[in-house]
C-alpha cells in the first residue's frame, strides 16, 4: 500500500523531533559533565585525597578537564606585573641583576657554558641555578645522555645514590631548555649530578615538568629571552636519602623579563615538595621576598635597595602566553 503524503511529512517530523531531542540530550550531558569535573577540580584537596588514594584513575578523568580549562584561562594572563627600571649593565649572558648572594653560606661557584650554579657539598645539592634561555628557530635536541658525577665537587654524587630511593633525578637547569639552545655540550651538562635533587615523581613529571616547558616554548618563544633562577628549599631537620643527599621540602623558580625596552618584570613560583596533583601553576606564585626568606638567598644583589624592595615584594600574574590573546599584556 502505497505511503502517502501526510503519512511521509508526520514521520519526517517524528525523525526531526527525536533528531531535536537527541542533540539536546547530548548537550545537556555534556554540559552536567563539565560542570561535574570542573566542580569536583575545585573540591578541596582534603575531599579529592581518598579519592585519588583509592582509584587514582578516577580522580584523574575527574580531575583533568578542570584543571586543563583553568590553566587555558589562567594563560590568559589576567592581572598585573611587578616592574623597575632596565639596567643595560646588569644585563648579562647568564643573569639579571647579578649572581644570589647569602650572608648565611658560601656556595661553591660552578661555571658551565649554559648555566652557573651555586653548590653545597653539605647538602649534595645546588642551591641555586641561574641560566637565559632565548627564542629558537628549531627546537629539536639529541638523545638524553646518561647521568655522570661532578668531579669539581666534593660531594661527588653519583647517578646510583638516587636508585631505588623512591625519588627522581630533578633536573634544575632542565635538559630540553637547555639543548635546544646550547646544544650538545650544554645538554650534557644538564646530567651532571651536581644540576640534580630528588624530586617526587608526581612533581618532576608534572607541575615541574609543565613549569619548564612553559618557559622554554611559551615565554622564551613570545618574549625573545627570559633569565631563570631556580632551585631547592630546605626546611629543618633536614631529610636525607641513605646515600646522604639532602631531601628540599620545596622548590622554587624566579623569572625574568625584559617587558619593554625600559622595564624589568619578575614572576616567582614556590612548589612544596607534598603538592597535590593537579594544581595549577598560578597558585603557586609568590613574592620574591618569600623565598628569600626560605632559603636565606639575596637575589638580584645589583640592584639598588629601593629597586629589589618594589621587584621582590610583590606578586606578579601569571604571564600571558596563549596565542594571540596576549593583547591582555
Amino acid at each position: 500500500m502505497p505511503v502517502s503524503f501526510y503519512q511521509m511529512k508526520k514521520a519526517e517530523k517524528k525523525r526531526k523531533h527525536w533528531k531535536r531531542k537527541a542533540v539536546l540530550s547530548i548537550l545537556l550531558f555534556s554540559f552536567l559533565y563539565l560542570l561535574s569535573t570542573v566542580g569536583y577540580y575545585f573540591l578541596p584537596w582534603s575531599v579529592r585525597k581518598p579519592v585519588y588514594k583509592s582509584c587514582p584513575g578516577l580522580n584523574r578523568a575527574l580531575c583533568i578537564r578542570g584543571f586543563n580549562i583553568m590553566n587555558r584561562v589562567d594563560g590568559l594572563g589576567f592581572g598585573s606585573d611587578v616592574t623597575v627600571d632596565f639596567h643595560p649593565k646588569l644585563k648579562s649572558k647568564m643573569v639579571y641583576g647579578g649572581l644570589p648572594t647569602s650572608y648565611s653560606f658560601t656556595p661553591r661557584i660552578l661555571r658551565n657554558k649554559s648555566y652557573i650554579e651555586g653548590y653545597s657539598d653539605p647538602l649534595k645539592n645546588p642551591y641555586w641555578v641561574v641560566y637565559r634561555i632565548f627564542k629558537v628557530n628549531n627546537v629539536e635536541h639529541g638523545k638524553r645522555p646518561s647521568f655522570r658525577t661532578d668531579r669539581r665537587t666534593l660531594a661527588r654524587v653519583r647517578p646510583s645514590d638516587y636508585t631505588h630511593s623512591g625519588y627522581d633525578r630533578g633536573h634544575m637547569a632542565p635538559n630540553f631548555a637547555i639543548a635546544t639552545r646550547y646544544g650538545s655540550i650544554g645538554q650534557r651538562e644538564t646530567f651532571l649530578m651536581s644540576n640534580i635533587v630528588p624530586q617526587k615523581p608526581w612533581i618532576n613529571r608534572h607541575i615541574w615538568k609543565d613549569l619548564e616547558m612553559l618557559v622554554s616554548k611559551k615565554y622564551s618563544m613570545n618574549y625573545q629571552e627570559v633569565w631563570v633562577i631556580t632551585g631547592p628549599i630546605f626546611k629543618k631537620p633536614v631529610k636525607r636519602l641513605k646515600s646522604g643527599v639532602a631531601i628540599p621540602s620545596a622548590y622554587y623558580k624566579i623569572l625574568v623579563d625584559i617587558k619593554s625596552t625600559d622595564k624589568v618584570r619578575v614572576v616567582a613560583f614556590l612548589i612544596p615538595a607534598n603538592i597535590p596533583p593537579y594544581t595549577r601553576l598560578k597558585s603557586c606564585i609568590v613574592s620574591v621576598d618569600e623565598i628569600e626568606e626560605l632559603t636565606q638567598l639575596d637575589f638580584f644583589p645589583n640592584l639598588s635597595l629601593t629597586e629589589q624592595e618594589k621587584l621582590e615584594s610583590g606578586v606578579s600574574r601569571l604571564w600571558p602566553w596563549w596565542g594571540p590573546l596576549t593583547f591582555f599584556d
